[in-house]
C-alpha cells in the first residue's frame, strides 16, 4: 500500500501527462515453500534465510516486494511482485521445483510458485451483482454498472503545484481530468475535498480508507456517463499501478479498483448530501457570525474597560498633581515664614535704590554738560587769555577722564540695580504663581482629551513682568519720589552753575 521507488518504468502508459501519471503492469508471485513432515528438535528455520535464498535463485533479476504471510508447521507462504510482467515466465521456471538447503536445517526444501490470483473485478462479477440485485435500477445512474471507486490514491499526486502544501486537499477537478481519457464523465466525488464531509452520518460519506492513511492516500468515485467508457477505464486498470515520474526518480503505488456497489453517486444520494452540506454550511457560517458577534462584543468590552481604567489613572495623576502643588505652596510657604522673606519690601528697597542710581548717574552726565559750556562761553576769558590753571590739556584731559570713570562705574552699578530688581520680580512671580494657583474645574464627563489638556495649560495663572514706569503709573509714592528727584536735580544745576559762572570773579578779585 505504501509508495516505491520503481527501478524499471520502461513499460509505463501514460495517464495524465501534466501530472506526469502513468499506468504500469507489474506481476504478483505466491511462492510456498514445503517443511519435511518430521519436525527436527532444536533447529528452527529462519524467514529472513530462505527470502535471501530466494532472492540468489531469480538473479540477475529481483523481485520489488517479498514478504511472508504465512508461516505454519507445513509450509511457508510468500508473496512476491515482479515490475516487469515479462519477467513473470522466467522468474518461475527459475523457482519451481528448487531445493533450498539451509545452513543449519538438516533436510532439503522444496519451492512451489504459481501467479498469484488477481482480486481485480471481472466484467461478469459486476454483471451478475447488478442483474441479481433487487434494490437496483438499471434505467437510474448510479445503479447500473458506470461508477469506479478508486482507492489508496497519493493525495499529492492529485494537488496542482501551485497549491502543494502539507494540508492541500486533492483536487476535485484534476482528478476529473486525469480519467476523462477513458470517456465523458457525468460527475465525480472525492472524500477528502469536501471539509464537511466528516459531520454526515458515516452512511453518506463513502469514505473506506482508514483514518491513520487519509493524511496520506484518499478515495474518488468516477460515474462515467457510458457504459462503454466504464468498461474501458476498468480494463485499463486491472493490473496495473500508478506511477508518477519525477526529475531523477519514479515512484509507483498500488491502487484498488472496484465498481460502486453502495449507490453512492445516485442522484438522490448526491443530492442528500447537497441539502446536508448546505445545511452544515449555514451552520458553520452562523457560527462564525457568532464567534465574529462575541469578539465584537469582548473588544467593545475591552475598549469600555480600557477607556474606564484610563480616566481612572488620569484622574489618580490629577489627584496627584493637585497634592503635590499644595505640598509645593506649603513648603514655599513654611520657607517665606521661616527665612521672613519679604518679597515686596524687597522689590520696593531695589527700586528705590535703582531711582537713587539713575539720579546719581543723571547729576554725573549733568555736570559734565555743564563743564562743556563753562569752557566755551566768552566772558570767562579775560583779555581773551585762557587762563593756565583751568584751560591747560593736561588738566581738561585728566578731567575728561575722571568724568568718564565716574560716568562708567554708575553706569555699571545702574545695570546691577537693575538686574537685582529683575531677579526680585521674577522671584515673586514665581511665588505668586505657585502660591495663587487656582484648582481647576473638575470636568464630570472627562470624555475629551483637549478639554483636560486645556484645562491643565489654564491651571497656571500668568503674571506680567512690571517695569518701574508701570508701577509709578500705578502708586503715588513712585510719582513722588521722581518729582522730588527732578526738582533736586534742578537745584542741584542751577548751585553748579552760580559757582562755576561767579567763582572766577571772586578769585580774580582775591
Amino acid at each position: 500500500m505504501s509508495i516505491q521507488v520503481c527501478r524499471d518504468p520502461s513499460d509505463a502508459v501514460a495517464l495524465y501527462l501534466p501530472q506526469r501519471l502513468y499506468l504500469k503492469s507489474f506481476a504478483k508471485l505466491n511462492i510456498s515453500v514445503q517443511l519435511p513432515t518430521h519436525k527436527v528438535h532444536g533447529k528452527s528455520i529462519s524467514n529472513w534465510d530462505l527470502m535471501e535464498k530466494l532472492r540468489k535463485m531469480i538473479q540477475p533479476d529481483s523481485f520489488s516486494v517479498l514478504k511472508v504471510t504465512k508461516h505454519s508447521s507445513e509450509v511457508i507462504r510468500f508473496e512476491a511482485e515482479l515490475e516487469n510482467r515479462e519477467k513473470l515466465d522466467r522468474v518461475s521456471s527459475r523457482l519451481e521445483d528448487r531445493i533450498v538447503q539451509l545452513n543449519d536445517y538438516p533436510d532439503p526444501l522444496k519451492v512451489k510458485v504459481t501467479e498469484a490470483k488477481s482480486d481485480f473485478p471481472s466484467r461478469h462479477v459486476w454483471d451478475s451483482f447488478f442483474r441479481d440485485a433487487t434494490d437496483m435500477d438499471e434505467m437510474k445512474p448510479g445503479e447500473r454498472p458506470d461508477t469506479v471507486h478508486i482507492a489508496n490514491l497519493p493525495i499529492r499526486w492529485f494537488v496542482h503545484e501551485r497549491d502543494l502544501n502539507e494540508d492541500s486537499p486533492p483536487s476535485e477537478n484534476l482528478f476529473k481530468k486525469v480519467f476523462e481519457k477513458f470517456g465523458a464523465i457525468r460527475q465525480v466525488d472525492v472524500p477528502a475535498a469536501d471539509p464537511f464531509r466528516m459531520q454526515m452520518k458515516s452512511s453518506m460519506r463513502g469514505i473506506t480508507v482508514p483514518p491513520q492513511d487519509s493524511q496520506v492516500y484518499f478515495e474518488g468515485y468516477i460515474q462515467f456517463s457510458e457504459y462503454v467508457s466504464f468498461v474501458r477505464c476498468m480494463d485499463a486498470l486491472r493490473g496495473r499501478k500508478l506511477l508518477r515520474k519525477r526529475d531523477d526518480i519514479a515512484e509507483w503505488c498500488n491502487i484498488h479498483v472496484d465498481f460502486d456497489k453502495s449507490k453512492h453517486m445516485t442522484d438522490a444520494a448526491v443530492k442528500r448530501r447537497s441539502i446536508v452540506r448546505e445545511r452544515l454550511v449555514a451552520r458553520q457560517n452562523a457560527k462564525e457570525e457568532e464567534e465574529r458577534k462575541e469578539k465584537e462584543r469582548i473588544s467593545k468590552r475591552e475598549a469600555k474597560e480600557r477607556q474606564k481604567y484610563e480616566r481612572t489613572e488620569l484622574e489618580k495623576l490629577e489627584k496627584m498633581r493637585e497634592r503635590e502643588e499644595r505640598r509645593k505652596k506649603k513648603q514655599l510657604a513654611k520657607l517665606m515664614e521661616r527665612d521672613n522673606v519679604d518679597l515686596n519690601s524687597r522689590v520696593a528697597e531695589e527700586r528705590r535704590k535703582l531711582l537713587k542710581e539713575q539720579k546719581k548717574l543723571q547729576a554725573i552726565r549733568l555736570l559734565e554738560e555743564l563743564f562743556k559750556r563753562i569752557e566755551l562761553r566768552p566772558d570767562l576769558r579775560p583779555n581773551g587769555q585762557k587762563p593756565e590753571r583751568y584751560y591747560a590739556a593736561g588738566e581738561r584731559s585728566a578731567r575728561a577722564r575722571i568724568v568718564d570713570r565716574l560716568k562708567q562705574q554708575q553706569e555699571d552699578v545702574l545695570d546691577a540695580q537693575r538686574n537685582y530688581l529683575k531677579s526680585a520680580l521674577d522671584g515673586r512671580i514665581v511665588i505668586r504663581s505657585a502660591l495663587e494657583t487656582k484648582k481647576p474645574k473638575r470636568n464630570s464627563s472627562l470624555s475629551s482629551d483637549s478639554s483636560m489638556e486645556e484645562a491643565r495649560h489654564k491651571r497656571i495663572k500668568s503674571e506680567r513682568l512690571t517695569t518701574p514706569e508701570r508701577d509709578m503709573h500705578y502708586k503715588g509714592e513712585t510719582l513722588n519720589i521722581y518729582i522730588k528727584m527732578f526738582f533736586a536735580e534742578w537745584v542741584l544745576c542751577y548751585v553748579t552753575l552760580y559757582i562755576f559762572t561767579w567763582w572766577p570773579k571772586y578769585e580774580k578779585r582775591t
